[in-house]
């Protein structure tokens, strides 16, 4: 009888918590962890790459230089995009030295998505001044 009611408490232990291991779909956008340079950086290299580090793993062919891109003086400014899967992280590479003493904004549009499909809906943006 006790190896009975061991068994069936066992059994009902295994039901449960293998009920409750279902994954939960994904239903989030993917959110910026951090970024390079900082928020209002200043004395930044001219040299610098600009990065945006997500919370997530991001679909690549959803992030391209339209989408990831600098503007200075209310005039966009692209250059060479890349991401690295391992990292989370967009790169963005300018294909000239950023202007001396220039305050730009970086901006990266709504439309990312994550490897689900769960698509960013607004913009983010954030600004940096470059060395004198």
């Amino acid at each position: 009888m006790k190896q009975t009611v061991f068994a069936s408490a066992c059994l009902a232990c295994f039901l449960v918590s293998a009920c409750g291991s279902e994954a939960v779909p994904d239903t989030t956008p993917p959110e910026i962890a951090q970024t390079v340079p900082v928020a209002d950086a200043v004395d930044v290299p001219a040299d610098t790459l600009i990065v945006i580090q997500f919370n997530e793993a991001i679909d690549r062919n959803s992030i391209n230089s339209d989408l990831f891109h600098l503007i200075l003086n209310g005039q966009p400014y692209y250059g060479q995009d890349s991401y690295d899967l391992a990292q989370f992280q967009a790169t963005l590479n300018m294909s000239a030295p950023l202007q001396a003493g220039a305050t730009y904004q970086a901006v990266l549009e709504a439309g990312v998505k994550d490897t689900t499909g769960n698509i960013r809906k607004e913009a983010y943006r954030w600004s940096f001044t470059v060395a004198p």
